[in-house]
């Protein structure tokens, strides 16, 4: 449980069209450090706010992660799932989305490549297929293509590069894709998995409150074959993610003190293995790593008992 402040805005982009609605979020993210593991990120002064208005979508039933700045958050809402995007790093902030049984059929993989996000208003650079050729990093989903499987259309939008950040294959196809499929697994048991992941960038790569005007320094790590930076995608130096367990046709109601909840963060780097478990920490652990807080329509007490625990299940 972090603190809250209310009081930036941020862009609503509604699927299907390019209308904008401004709606009013809690504003929190402190700048990360270059080494996250080694500099504690410090709690800001506390302020109740809603997050997203009640509604917004079901992705965001247990609530979004509050950060700091309008400046460097899109929302765009979709029915697969729900996206913060950066348009000056060209990464997602962070995708949000809810994990049942009936996502789970038979459709398999619907693009052999990846596409522009139609729904990003003008501006915005689209990030292309293309801008990851030759980098040395796989297209890492986010909301993964396995647990979108129902319908063609389910599929097609895990492929949209709002979704996706720069990862090495070591830990996409390793930790993180085991961690997927073991999210599959739980579903196909009965249980609702509401399933939060994003991305952890160097101090190089900051986009909060910059006197540049947000603009991503040269020196952050990227792909993309532009000499422009404001066209390149800024690489990660971590990918987390935080599951919380409920039972089937359940929500807010359903999350209790002995609510099963898995927080992970991984290296993006290689040698780190298969097993997602090695990287288990506490959802506190990662707020602070993060500058995000978690599961925020929780009330304070709630967050501070599931929290402080990390998953210790099979």
């Amino acid at each position: 449980m972090r603190p809250r402040r209310a009081g930036w805005w941020v862009t609503l982009a509604l699927l299907g069209g390019c209308d904008l609605d401004m709606i009013e979020l809690p504003s929190r993210r402190p700048s990360l450090p270059t080494t996250p593991s080694m500099v504690p990120i410090p709690a800001p002064s506390p302020s109740p706010g809603p997050v997203v208005p009640p509604g917004t979508s079901v992705h965001l039933a247990l609530g979004a992660p509050m950060d700091a700045s309008p400046q460097d958050e899109l929302l765009l809402v979709k029915p697969q799932y729900v996206v913060s995007y950066n348009r000056f790093r060209n990464n997602p902030n962070w995708v949000a989305w809810r994990l049942t049984a009936s996502d789970i059929g038979t459709v398999g993989r619907t693009q052999r490549s990846f596409s522009p996000d139609p729904q990003l208003p003008p501006g915005v650079y689209r990030v292309y297929h293309r801008d990851y050729a030759g980098g040395g990093y796989d297209h890492g989903h986010l909301c993964p293509s396995g647990q979108r499987t129902a319908t063609f259309e389910d599929n097609a939008a895990t492929f949209l590069t709002t979704n996706i950040v720069p990862q090495r294959h070591a830990i996409n196809a390793g930790a993180w894709a085991s961690l997927e499929q073991w999210s599959v697994e739980r579903a196909r048991e009965g249980w609702d998995l509401f399933i939060v992941a994003g991305g952890l960038w160097d101090r190089a790569c900051a986009t909060d409150l910059s006197p540049a005007g947000n603009v991503v320094s040269e020196a952050c790590p990227s792909v993309g074959r532009s000499p422009d930076p404001a066209r390149r995608v800024a690489i990660p130096v971590a990918t987390w993610k935080v599951i919380v367990m409920v039972p089937h046709g359940r929500g807010l109601d359903a999350v209790g003190p002995e609510t099963q909840v898995v927080a992970v963060e991984m290296p993006n780097e290689a040698g780190s293995g298969r097993d997602w478990r090695r990287y288990v920490m506490t959802v506190d652990a990662l707020e602070a790593r993060t500058g995000y807080d978690f599961l925020t329509l929780l009330s304070r007490e709630l967050q501070a008992r599931i929290e402080a625990q990390p998953y210790q299940g099979n």
